[in-house]
Parts: C-alpha cells; structure tokens; sequence
C-alpha cells in the first residue's frame, strides 16, 4: 500500500549476487539505515518525465499518468526516464499490471537508476501474485546503496517467504532487523512466523520488546506451528487468543476422513450456535464450507442462523434451502430469517411466500409488517398498501409491528398526494402507539403536513413532540419547525428566541446553522489557539515506524501499529489531538477523525481536534476539482467525511470505493466521458481520480438552481428516487425537501453533509 498526502494550502492543513541467506554488510551498525533515501534518484534528463516525477513526489501518481499517457502507448519507443515515471506512478495508484506493461523487458533494468525499475518488476510480481523471485534477486544485486539494499533484501525475504522458502525468508527478514532497529521486532516477528524450531522461534519471541509487537507473538506463533504442520498445536494456540474460526481452520487442515470431518462439522456449529463475535463466526463458516461434507440438518439450521445474523444473505439462503430440501420443518423463528435473507439476496417473491407462511402469535405481528415490505419491494404497490393497513388493524396491540406499519403506510399516502389520510394515519399512530420507536418521527411529519396549511396546529404538535420525547432525536428539528410555524403566523420574536436557543444548546448541529441563517448570524466560531500541537516523542517514534514499514510493504504491521496509536488516545486521552495529528500524518485520516470525535465528545474542545475531527487531506485536489465543476469546496469536504472519512481505500459493503464512494459502474462511465488514457475500478481509490469524477457526478444534480439538499439526496439514494421526492409538499422549500426524505439514512445524510460544510467554512475559511 502506497500512501500519497498532499502538503500544499498551508491554509487548509498541519502542517555482487546477494542472496536472502547472506548476511549484509550493514547487520552490525547500531546506526539505523535511513530508508528516506530510497525514493529514488530525481528524473532531469527529460523534462516530462521531470514534471511527472514532481507529480508523483507531491502524491498525485494519477496526474502523472495522464501527463504521460501519450508518450508510453509503446514503452519501448520511450526513453527510460518516461518508462520508470510512468512506472513510480502507477505504482502510486496500485496499477501494477501497468507497471509490468512499462517495464518489462526494458534492457536498462539493471544498469540504470540502481535497479529502481527491476525492484517495481519484483513489487509487481508480487502484487499480483506471480513469482518475483528471479527480479527481486536481481533487483538486489542492482541496489547501489545500504537503503536500497535492506529495502531489497526484506523485499526478497517476502518473496521467498510468499514461495515457501521459509529459511530464506527468515533470513531476509533477520537480516532486515539488524538494519532497522525501529522496526525490527516487526521483522523479527515474521522472521518467527517462518521458522518451524520451537527453540529458535522463543528466541526470537524473545528479542521483541514493544508491547504492540509483543502482543502478536501468540498469534505469530500459532502461525508457524501451522505452517510448519504442527496442526493441533497451532489450534490451541489460536484458541488462546481467542482466534477461534484459525483454530477451526488448522483442525480441517487435519481432517483427513469423513469421520474427522464430521466431528469438526459438529464443534464448529456448537461455536456458531452461542458465539456473537462476527469476525470470528464468519471465518467460522468459510472453514465449514471448505469441508465440503453434507451436514445433518441441525447443523445446517445453525448455520444457516448464523449466516443470517452475522454472514451474509446468500449463504443463509443456500443453508435454509438445503434443510428443507431435505425436509426440514422450519421454525416461524427460521421462517422470519429465512424470508430476511430471501428478501437481501434479491428474492422477493419467495420472502412474500415465507412472511405469510409464519402464524406463530409472538412473531406473526412482525411477519406481516415484513411481508408488505416485501410486496412494497417487489413493486406491489397496492398489495403493500394494503397490507401495512392490515398489520396496523390486525395487530393494533403490538406497537412492534402496527406502529412501523402505519409510518410506512402514511409516507406512502403522501406519495400519492392522500395528505388527508397521511394526517388521519400518524393521528393514528400517535395515539394508540405513543410509546413506540416511531412516535416522534409519525408526530414530527404529522407537524410537517400542518405546516403549510394550518402552522398553529403544527407548533403544537412539533412542541408536544419536545415535551413527550425530549431526548429523541427529532427534538431538535421539532424545536427548530416550531419556530418557523411561529414566524408563519407572526410570533418572530418567539421564533427568534427558539433558535436562539437551538444555536446556544447545540451550535454544531445542522439546526443550529439554519437557525443562525434565520437570524443572520454565525452560529458558531472554531477556539482560538494553535492548529498543532506538541510533539511527544512516543507519539512521533510510532509515526516514524509506520513509514518504514510502509516502504517495507509491510502493510499489515503498519496497521497493528495504527491501532496502538489510536490505543493510546484511550488510554491517555490528554494525548489525544496529538495521537489524532500523528494519526493524518501517518496516512489514517480517517481513524484520526474517530479518536478525535470521541475526544471532543468527553472533553473541552480545541481547534487542534477540531481539524483533526474534520480533517482534510488531498486538498489541492479537492479544490481544484471543487472549482472545476462549479462546487463549494466546503461541501465537497463535507461530503467526502461523510461518505469515506477521508479513507481513500474506504470500499462499503455494497461495493462503493474511494473518497466519494463511487460505484465502478458509474466510475467506468464517467472516466469514458474524461477520456481517462487507463481504466481499472482500482483507480477509484486513488484521490485525485475519486475527487475528479465524484466531484463530476456531483455537479451532474447540483446546477445553478438546485438546492444542495436536492443534489446531496441525489447523490446517496439515486437521481430517480429524488424525482418522486420533489412531488411532496412543500419541497419547493430546501429545508422541507431535507425532512420529508422518506429514508432516515438519506436524510440524515443530506443534513449532516450541509452541517459538515459549515463546520468546514469556518474552520478552513472555504468559500467557493
């Protein structure tokens, strides 16, 4: 993993052959080898492939691609420089079978720029899986210096260690730490992970001495006896650290017979069956398909159970259909996950048929509000009508099922532009269910459909919502609605006193930034003081480790070595903004922005983690592409911390990635219109590409007359969804648009990215 962090607008942020078994001549220096030096020599013998490599050196690889592209359609027609530029720069974006294109067979490799070109050959391999082994050998020989030569050797010792060669590896990776006394409990740890002597791995062990190294020496160790083929000691090992589905995992390794296999089958369903530790349940269940064995049906009832909850749609399916294939009774209990996990893998119809197929008393009241989901899914619009009213009327005592009946049921009344019988239906809801989840958002949108026609009306019910549910969430927008219903009918004084007090009790909030609009003021203003913090030494010691071990491709490590950075803030959360600033400049953005949110959440507030809560990174590239489609940047900042905290790798369950959590499909397409010179959906976690065309598919609904409320709707739920949305009452008004969204995920999206940007005005001073 590459990371790029761009460093402009001071403004806006913080600122012979060797081989893997020969000792290196560095193994005695007590002076640790400055891998700084290994970024490779500067690219002046031709002046695009100069501008390219500054591109590159100010993190922006992609720009550097472009610059080229022209230039590098037939590598061998290029001079070298142009090729090992191209080369740095698709590495920069992951672009590794470019990198293979670019260099390979290049007949400089060796004698040019220190064998740079014949270690990204090696990178490369590796990558993608191939063996690296002959250029990585070579690259080695090639270095020209102790950096290059101890980055080389680690690098040789992953190959070898990827091959098997687990006493080459081990040494490389000695080797490695007797250069890199920083990280040299990291290397010592993998050199132990491939070393199979007991003896030889405690010593090892022995040597490691930082407590975030120290902590995976059980896990290490339980992965040498398995690769070594101490299977049952690996199991224990796992176990006692609570890795249970690598425990399961090294037991089917030595489940040889079908006797074997199916006691292991049956261990691990007695896990699934009382375990709530998803990562672990999961892994659970791959080992328990690799088994390929047929499972009584009890055990596949547990998995299937336990893929509903924890798994994924598709495999809780395949587990229901496989029991009552082979004629398994289903429980209503089974009947109501089975019908969930049919419903997520796309399979409406069957769900409907599994939802009504349920009359057990305690969960028919739920089945049958899940059953005109269903049909509301499978585009039976009528049929879902009907069915919620029928939920709401069979089921009237059971507020788990008619009150969240009756709220769909009403919004789907506005739909139709019913508004009458909207209003009758969460009068409804607010008497018989009261003390429901649903109560005060049914009596806020009751307060909503008031508004317009009679606003008196509407500040009771918004005020009544705060008297009943004053924690509530919707408390807040009640309080705000209120006072524009007393604005309506002439009370402005009362309306101007009620979002005074929104702004004094809650001046970060989105409401209390449209209550300062209404007021013409500035709801809020950052502290003053320094944007930094001091520095503490083992703050600054761990940042240094995770460069290293980033240029090590040692990915793994960095991250354990995040995670005892963000552990520290916990520990000791006066070091807070200063764990949080070492946490951006280490390339974590995104956990910088959780430690500090939790620090401000438990402490005073300080301008230093308030940059760090809302950070921004990449921002020559986020104000550019802002301004080149017309953007507040202040929005677009806002935007991309609500969709990937600022992770550039951030990838959603459904499959979005990037910054601004494009889709691939819709990434292909936009880059077809930009004439992108390369397309992979692995440029989507590249900034600057992220930023380029989610800032273009942006602009696509924010035009000069859209509110942004509009065009943020537009930008989470789809284009489509919003056109129906602008038919409800009173959406001409931006404000009233935001609240009658009928998805709670995309209207609190649309709130808290428009709340985002004013926090980022005044934080950064952005304007567009």
């Amino acid at each position: 993993m590459t990371r790029y962090w761009t460093t402009g607008l001071a403004t806006w942020l913080w600122t012979s052959t060797a081989c893997a078994q020969t000792e290196p001549r560095t193994a005695a220096r007590a002076v640790e080898v400055d891998l700084a030096r290994t970024s490779g020599e500067r690219l002046t013998g031709d002046p695009l492939a100069a501008s390219a490599d500054s591109l590159i050196r100010a993190g922006r690889p992609w720009r550097a691609t472009v610059l080229l592209a022209g230039k590098l359609g037939t590598p061998a027609s290029a001079s070298p420089e142009l090729r090992l530029a191209g080369a740095r720069a698709a590495q920069g974006w992951d672009g590794w079978t470019e990198v293979e294109r670019l260099l390979r067979d290049a007949p400089w490799l060796d004698a040019r720029f220190g064998g740079e070109g014949r270690e990204l050959l090696a990178r490369s391999a590796l990558e993608r899986g191939q063996d690296a082994s002959s250029d990585a050998r070579q690259a080695l020989a090639a270095a020209r210096d102790d950096a290059a030569r101890v980055v080389r050797r680690v690098l040789l010792a992953r190959v070898y260690d990827r091959a098997n060669q687990s006493d080459s590896a081990a040494a490389g990776y000695r080797a490695g730490a007797a250069s890199l006394p920083s990280v040299a409990d990291w290397l010592q740890l993998r050199a132990a992970g491939v070393t199979s002597d007991s003896a030889t791995r405690a010593a090892l062990f022995a040597r490691v001495k930082t407590p975030a190294a120290r902590a995976r020496i059980a896990f290490t160790d339980a992965q040498a006896r398995e690769r070594s083929g101490d299977l049952a000691g690996a199991a224990r090992v796992y176990r006692s650290v609570g890795a249970e589905g690598s425990a399961f995992r090294a037991e089917a390794l030595a489940a040889r017979d079908a006797a074997a296999k199916g006691a292991l089958a049956t261990r691990i369903a007695t896990y699934l069956e009382r375990s709530q530790n998803a990562t672990e349940v999961r892994q659970s269940l791959e080992v328990l398909d690799k088994l390929a064995i047929t499972l009584p049906i009890p055990q596949e009832l547990i998995a299937a159970r336990a893929a509903a909850a924890y798994g994924t749609a598709g495999r809780a399916v395949a587990g229901f259909d496989r029991a009552t294939r082979a004629g398994a009774a289903l429980s209503a209990s089974d009947r109501l996950l089975y019908a969930g996990a049919l419903l997520r893998a796309g399979r409406a119809r069957e769900a409907i048929a599994q939802y009504g197929g349920i009359t057990d008393t305690a969960l028919a009241p739920l089945a049958s509000y899940q059953r005109a989901r269903a049909l509301l899914q499978a585009g039976d619009g009528a049929g879902a009508r009907a069915a919620l009213r029928q939920t709401a009327t069979t089921y009237a005592t059971r507020s788990d099922a008619a009150a969240p009946a009756l709220l769909l049921l009403a919004d789907l009344q506005v739909d139709d532009g019913d508004l009458a019988g909207a209003a009758r239906t969460l009068d409804e809801l607010g008497a018989r269910h009261a003390g429901s989840a649903q109560a005060p958002l049914g009596r806020f949108r009751a307060g909503l459909l008031a508004f317009a026609s009679d606003p008196r009306r509407a500040a009771a019910l918004f005020d009544t919502l705060v008297q009943r549910y004053p924690k509530d969430d919707e408390a807040i927008a009640a309080r705000y609605w209120a006072a524009r219903a007393d604005e309506r009918v002439g009370r402005r004084a009362e309306s101007e006193r009620r979002w005074r007090e929104i702004i004094a009790a809650s001046p970060l909030s989105y409401y209390a930034q449209l209550s300062a609009r209404r007021l013409h003021t500035t709801p809020w203003m950052p502290p003053t003081g320094p944007d930094t913090v001091p520095h503490i030494a083992g703050v600054d010691s761990a940042v240094a480790r995770i460069a290293v071990l980033d240029r090590l491709g040692m990915d793994v490590e960095s991250r354990f070595e995040l995670d005892a950075l963000a552990d520290r803030a916990e520990r000791n959360p006066a070091d807070a903004a200063a764990v949080a600033q070492a946490l951006i400049t280490a390339g974590d953005p995104s956990r910088a922005l959780r430690v500090a949110v939790k620090a401000l959440d438990t402490g005073v507030p300080s301008r230093a983690l308030l940059r760090a809560a809302y950070p921004v990174v990449h921002a020559d590239a986020l104000v550019e592409e802002s301004r080149r489609n017309g953007l507040d940047p202040a929005l677009v900042a806002g935007l991309v911390r609500q969709e990937s905290a600022f992770n550039p790798k951030a990838v959603s369950a459904a499959g979005a990635r990037g910054l601004m959590q494009l889709m691939p499909p819709v990434g292909a397409s936009i880059a077809a219109t930009h004439r992108f010179p390369i397309w992979s959906p692995v440029l989507l976690l590249d900034p600057d590409v992220s930023l380029e065309l989610g800032t273009a598919h942006l602009a696509t609904s924010l035009t000069r007359d859209t509110p942004p409320a509009r065009a943020l709707a537009a930008y989470n739920a789809g284009g489509s969804r919003v056109a129906r949305w602008i038919q409800r009452p009173g959406s001409d008004d931006p404000e009233l648009f935001a609240e009658w969204i009928p998805y709670t995920e995309t209207r609190d999206y649309v709130r808290v990215v428009q709340r985002n940007a004013e926090i980022y005005r005044a934080l950064y001073r952005l304007t567009n």
